[in-house]
């Protein structure tokens, strides 16, 4: 059982892919890790690997679809008031509850740590705050002027939750993935990390390096993993909404920004031999 569950560790879990019969041994949209990365041609089971992670497109899906669906309902108990018991507040009930059914399912699909990719420190992107808030600034205008501001608002907050969801969309787009090398924890340090990347920790379970050049609307970094007894590194790149994304896929960005980024592994050393509870379905 211990291995069957190591192994959906690095190609999921066969409930994430519920139109296959087992695991896919390739995912639409992946391809292989350039050659450049291999650096041990001897060995199979030495090097890199990809780790997959739960599909973000289908964990927010229902949700994403029904929030538009909440936020034009809202609008009926006051285009035909007297409808309901208390027309002001079913309206505003459905309203708040559009929003919920984007922010906190996509809230759920960050990793929990800080986004090194952010534009600015206040980023809410893939929100839309902006029009947000103005759309609340012209709803509380609207007591105090004129009630058909109120409407200005509400198309306000129309264009703000389509753009969200074109956000939204960016950002679930990709093959979700990261990659992992075991390495000795000893060996960790700045002598065997290429240029362009820097330590920031020693080695442990968190962040440990960052690539210090800029990305358009992504951030890499290094991270310590530990899976029972084995010790890894992995290599991610987050997108600015805070999701993962597998650079290592037809669909990922084309920019030369990465180029040097993708060029050539993090480490100039080859790692340690994966253990074979590990690659029981990937052979």
């Amino acid at each position: 059982m211990e291995a069957a569950r190591d192994s959906d560790w690095l190609l999921g879990e066969s409930r994430w892919y519920p139109s296959s019969d087992s695991t896919p041994k390739i995912l639409k949209g992946e391809v292989p890790l350039p050659s450049v990365w291999k650096i041990s041609s001897s060995q199979e089971d030495i090097g890199w690997m990809r780790q997959r992670l739960s599909p973000l497109g289908t964990r927010i899906l229902f949700s994403t679809a029904w929030a538009p669906l909440f936020l034009i309902i809202s609008a009926f108990p006051l285009l035909s008031p007297g409808n309901t018991p208390d027309d002001q507040n079913v309206s505003l009930t459905l309203f708040i509850c559009s929003w919920l059914l984007l922010i906190v399912p996509f809230l759920k699909l960050r990793q929990g740590l800080d986004n090194r990719s952010k534009k600015v420190f206040f980023d809410t992107y893939p929100f839309e705050f902006l029009l947000i808030l103005f759309g609340i600034i012209l709803f509380s205008l609207h007591i105090l002027i004129d009630p058909r501001i109120g409407w200005i608002a509400y198309i306000i907050f129309l264009i703000a939750q389509y753009r969200t969801i074109r956000n939204i969309s960016i950002c679930v787009s990709e093959n979700s993935a990261r990659w992992l090398l075991p390495i000795n924890p000893e060996n960790f340090r700045q002598e065997n990390l290429r240029e362009g990347w820097i330590v920031s920790s020693k080695f442990r379970n968190g962040p440990i390096a960052y690539w210090d050049a800029v990305l358009p609307d992504y951030a890499a970094d290094l991270f310590g993993l530990t899976r029972g007894d084995s010790k890894f590194i992995a290599f991610t790149l987050t997108h600015r909404g805070g999701t993962l994304h597998d650079p290592f896929s037809e669909n990922f960005v084309n920019d030369d920004s990465f180029s040097k980024l993708l060029s050539n592994p993090p480490l100039i050393i080859e790692g340690e031999i994966w253990p074979d509870r590990f690659l029981n379905r990937v052979e």
